[in-house]
């Protein structure tokens, strides 16, 4: 029996779902019988069901509903997203009570009321980058993370589910006036992993879940009030302080033997960032940065002696660009300065001057609950104070504010004349500013702005010189511009703590306990001291019992054979793999399937690329920091740059049909194509013939020699019949994906 919910498969005679829980029969709205899932009339007395909303047939096609830019990027990277397990958040949303409110209604009439709740329902997933794996007749079901990964999938699916409310809302309030009808509509949400099977021309998704994934985001569905949206605990752990809820205590759940923690979605939160999510826990202590305080400090004096700066900070996610941005605005350094700071969001980048939009508001002073009419006052009161010459630019600034205006001569100018306007006036602000007090104009994470903002700052950076404005940026290794040839910019990165710093990290998040010592080092050296992945497994191990006590006080409460990777984590490393060129995304994964440290003519074989076309890959993760080279002399050696990246790449790989390779034949023996067999027996060490390249490590242990002596311990990966890599030291644990 087929689930018309899920499309799950369940024995006959069941009942429910045995995938998403979801009932397999409806019931009759004249006698209340039992029917079948797709009758079209009850069994027992004869009824038209035409109240089941059949999915209309518009609905059908996934590309006919899915967002062109979008549909695209799935379509350029289906060949290599078959098979990757997948972090999502998983939405199913429905309208309640929908049989017995179009019992009574011709199917044309009935679809005339469903189809625009649909849609609504639609274009909230896709605002946020979702994608609607299944249209019901009364509901949807949509994956965040899935098949292209999203590191913040949870936080965009609490968004859409918040969307779809208040727009169906809008609907519901449209049809009670006009027809006496109450429209309400449940949303459940829970957070886990898939595995995509296959995704068709049409974009037609075949996935697998992975535990109660789906099943649980279902029960949620059904357990919520019309007109409110539930979600599970594993859902919060990736959103918290993102969004506020309203937790409603252990529920039973059909199907578990354990009771369920539901929480009740209320509204967003005012966290945007990381960062401010963790100022609301409390920050860790800032170490390790002295160095590039003293840089960004240097920068400051000279902006404040009319010398306009650029100051551009470059690294990998979690490594504390954001936390070195905020201890500086708060220093004492910076009083006397006006702060305007913003951030792009990842989902913003088909919205047009969002970070722009930040900004202003928080020059204007503009709060979350003022009208148009209060913006206008702020907007104009502001200017015209600040100089009366602006005037001319209210029509702008209102237009970014979204606010709507009479002024024709701004309605509809032509597309470059506006954006001529707006720079115009963006900057004329910004600079009149700088001449009453200096600036300090902050954006953050670039590597999400949108065209229009990226252009606003390349026409800012040439106004530069000689205002006494410091312009500081940030970004992840990806982004580029065209500013570096300037003489008043100045860029660095920041790399991971150094051993010592990370150790001091630690220290005050778990405390100075003696026994607590070997599992720091594993943690320095797993997450190769980035901040935000030591504070993140810290805090994971405190969530699974691992660590009792208090922040600092932390005593080990039991033996840690494995250490579990938290979620937020491999959201982050699965999302930049998925941003990847498709060619440079599956050598990486060649690569991971080998171990942290990968031979290159061990890849080559596995790859089956040329050895142009797998140097110049390489190249390109190198110059995105995924791996470096270590070893030129007896072989060339590459390694992975975190263990983290290494077991997240692997365990993306693990369930592809590709996870054997090219060259890789049953139980995982090499057998590479004939032109490679010379050049990896040319390539292991002290040469010789095909032989010596079986006897000298055809089979390599998981990460190799160097991994070993690095101390680097994962579970072997390796084929059964490769020598075995060193056992961990006793009491040593290991980090595993969750």
């Amino acid at each position: 029996m087929t689930c018309p919910r899920c499309q799950a498969q369940s024995r006959d005679g069941a009942r429910f779902c045995e995938q998403c829980g979801a009932r397999l029969s409806t019931t009759c709205p004249s006698c209340n019988a039992e029917t079948a899932p797709g009758s079209r009339f009850c069994g027992a007395c004869g009824t038209p069901l035409a109240g089941a909303a059949p999915t209309p047939a518009r609905f059908g096609d996934p590309q006919s509903y899915t967002p062109k830019h979008l549909a695209d990027k799935i379509l350029t990277a289906r060949t290599h997203l078959e098979g990757e397990r997948k972090l999502v958040s998983v939405l199913f949303a429905d309208v309640k009570g929908s049989m017995e409110l179009l019992a009574d209604r011709d199917p044309e009439e009935a679809r005339k009321l469903l189809d625009p709740v649909l849609e609504r329902m639609m274009e909230a997933v896709h605002r946020y980058e979702g994608t609607v794996n299944q249209v019901m007749g009364d509901g949807i079901m949509a994956l965040f993370g899935a098949p292209v990964a999203h590191e913040d999938h949870a936080v965009r699916a609490c968004h859409a589910a918040l969307r779809m409310q208040e727009t169906v809302g809008w609907y519901a309030d449209e049809l009670r006036r006009s027809q006496g009808i109450d429209v309400q509509i449940r949303v459940g949400l829970n957070s886990g992993e898939v595995v995509v099977r296959a995704i068709d021309s049409d974009l037609h998704m075949d996935y697998s879940a992975i535990g109660q994934t789906t099943h649980l985001a279902a029960r949620m569905e059904q357990l919520a009030r019309p007109g409110s949206a539930l979600m599970t605990k594993d859902t919060l752990r990736l959103a918290e302080g993102y969004i506020e809820v309203r937790p409603l205590g252990p529920v039973p759940v059909r199907g578990l033997a354990e009771t369920v923690e539901v929480f009740e979605i209320v509204r967003a939160g005012a966290v945007r960032s990381r960062l401010q999510a963790a100022a609301a826990r409390g920050l860790t202590p800032f170490v390790g940065r002295d160095a590039e305080l003293v840089r960004l400090r240097q920068t400051l004096e000279k902006a404040q002696a009319s010398q306009g700066q650029i100051v551009a900070v470059a690294g990998e996610p979690g490594v504390g660009k954001s936390r070195l941005f905020w201890e500086f605005t708060h220093s004492h350094r910076t009083h006397g300065w006006l702060v305007l700071e913003s951030s792009p969001v990842s989902y913003g980048k088909m919205n047009s001057y969002l970070p722009v939009s930040e900004l202003l508001k928080t020059y204007f002073g503009i709060g979350d609950h003022d009208d148009g009419r209060r913006i206008r006052e702020k907007v104009t009161g502001k200017l015209l104070t600040l100089d009366e010459s602006l005037r001319t630019t209210i029509p702008v600034f209102l237009s970014l504010l979204d606010v709507p205006m009479d002024d024709s001569e701004w309605q509809e100018p032509d597309p470059r004349e506006r954006r001529r306007r707006t720079l115009d006036a963006l900057k004329r602000l910004l600079l009149r500013e700088s001449q009453v007090q200096p600036l300090l104009v902050i954006f953050e994470n670039l590597n999400w702005v949108d065209s229009e903002t990226q252009v606003f700052l390349d026409s800012l950076v040439e106004s530069l010189p000689a205002a006494r404005i410091l312009l500081m940026v940030n970004y992840r290794p990806e982004y580029t511009h065209g500013w570096s040839g300037k003489s008043y910019y100045t860029q660095f990165r920041m790399d991971p703590l150094q051993p010592e710093s990370a150790e001091e990290l630690l220290r005050a998040l778990l405390g100075s306990e003696p026994t607590l010592q070997p599992l720091k080092q594993l943690l320095v050296t797993q997450t190769e001291g980035n901040p935000f992945f030591l504070e993140e497994c810290a805090q994971s191990l405190v969530e699974t019992g691992a660590l009792a006590g208090e922040r600092g006080q932390y005593k080990l409460a039991k033996a840690v054979e494995t250490l579990q990777m938290p979620p937020t984590v491999q959201a982050v490393l699965a999302s930049r793999i998925d941003r990847l060129q498709p060619e440079d995304k599956r050598l990486l994964q060649a690569a991971s399937v080998i171990g942290k440290d990968v031979s290159f003519a061990l890849l080559g074989a596995i790859a089956d690329l040329s050895d142009e076309a797998l140097r110049s890959g390489l190249m390109r993760l190198q110059a995105a920091e995924f791996v470096y080279e270590t070893s030129l002399f007896p072989t060339l050696e590459y390694t992975f740059k975190h263990a983290l990246t290494h077991d997240v790449a692997a365990r993306g790989a693990a369930g592809s049909p590709r996870h054997s390779w090219r060259g890789m034949g049953q139980g995982g023996e090499l057998s590479p194509p004939g032109r490679r067999q010379g050049r990896l027996a040319r390539e292991q060490p002290g040469g010789g013939g095909a032989s010596r390249a079986g006897a000298a490590g055809a089979h390599p242990p998981a990460g190799g020699p160097r991994q070993a002596r690095a101390g680097h311990r994962h579970p072997a990966r390796a084929p059964p019949a490769a020598p075995a890599a060193r056992p961990p030291a006793r009491g040593a644990p290991a980090l595993q994906g969750s």
